[in-house]
């Protein structure tokens, strides 16, 4: 049993660093030296040489030892052997999609023949599901902030008190999940609708097998993002695409930048959400919460938010019965009166 139990921890942690190698993951090695190379050019070419010193936060061994990263890659591998024991092969996309393709059939849903080109056809499933997935991003993301349960959670990821490519995996189990399922849930929906309407005719436009708009966020400098590199966009751009800056201020401790840059690609959905917020190459931003969960090591991380959230239900538990009892009071009373 203890033979089986090290064999799996083995290949769950082998699976986790291969992450390094694999496109289709943000802190592929590839990802985070180009990260690197976008910055240098931008830097140089609005400053020259004096401004290539800006990226050297980002090869900073304070910062990537810090005690806050080093918080970062422990969620981020602890994270990888809960989910693999948490999340049933069962809920695979395949498994879904598959469901929900019959699902839509018996709901009268059925081949469109436009005639349409498989070019066309592609083009648009690419288009329909970048756009599903960003903004399920996004809005997930939004009520994380904004349902006080769920921002218990959230606050895990926002406890980096230092931004490293890797704070990205800083998150977590409830919020992990959650994401996996939306995830699971939009992406299934989207690819199962489009098989029904135009069968045999859809695939993702891809690059190395990874969906074009991700390659090319993940290639010019996604990694920016969770990083002390302070690089806008300008704003003209900035009111159409998430910049390093803008998700820097999100994560920033100061009380004029909360709930501002929910965006993960596109900034268009905190303009609606009315929650977008420009940046520039020389702001400077304290990150974290403020809170105790900032200074706590990984039980912290993992135990503090369920406190919160058992505290904060049972407050409002208490509250609700304490209403009920109010209102069933005054039932009584009105009852009382009417029929003395």
């Amino acid at each position: 049993m203890f033979d089986a139990f090290i064999f799996w921890l083995g290949e769950e942690l082998a699976s986790a660093g291969s992450s390094l190698f694999d496109l289709s993951k943000r802190v592929s090695l590839f990802y985070l030296v180009s990260a690197s190379v976008f910055a240098v050019f931008i830097f140089y070419f609005r400053y020259g040489f004096a401004g290539i010193h800006r990226v050297k936060s980002y090869f900073s061994w304070r910062v990537w030892w810090h005690s806050s990263a080093r918080t970062d890659y422990q969620v981020w591998l602890l994270n990888r052997l809960i989910f693999s024991i948490a999340i049933p092969k069962t809920l695979s996309q395949s498994v879904w999609i598959s469901f929900l393709f019959f699902f839509w059939q018996e709901q009268g849903l059925s081949n469109l023949s436009f005639g349409w080109s498989d070019t066309l056809v592609m083009a648009l499933f690419t288009l329909c599901y970048f756009l599903a997935d960003d903004f399920s991003r996004f809005f997930t993301h939004w009520l994380m902030h904004k349902v006080p349960l769920l921002w218990f959670f959230h606050q895990v990821h926002h406890s980096a008190k230092v931004l490293t490519p890797f704070t990205v995996f800083r998150t977590h189990p409830v919020e992990g999940g959650l994401f996996f399922l939306r995830s699971l849930t939009v992406q299934s929906l989207v690819i199962s609708i489009f098989l029904v309407l135009f069968p045999h005719q859809i695939s993702l436009l891809q690059i190395f097998g990874v969906l074009v708009s991700t390659f090319v966020f993940n290639i010019l400098g996604a990694n920016l993002r969770h990083s002390g590199v302070v690089l806008s966009y300008g704003k003209t751009i900035e009111k159409w695409l998430i910049s390093p800056v803008q998700h820097q201020i999100h994560h920033s401790i100061s009380v004029e930048h909360y709930d501002k840059n929910f965006g993960v690609i596109l900034a268009i959905w905190d303009r609606l959400f009315s929650t977008w917020s420009s940046g520039h190459d020389n702001q400077q931003i304290i990150f974290g919460t403020g809170e105790k969960i900032d200074n706590g090591g990984v039980l912290t991380q993992y135990f503090l938010p369920l406190k919160s959230a058992i505290h904060y239900s049972r407050l409002k538990l208490t509250k609700l019965l304490h209403n009920a009892q109010l209102l069933s009071l005054e039932a009584q009373e009105h009852f009382r009166r009417k029929f003395k």
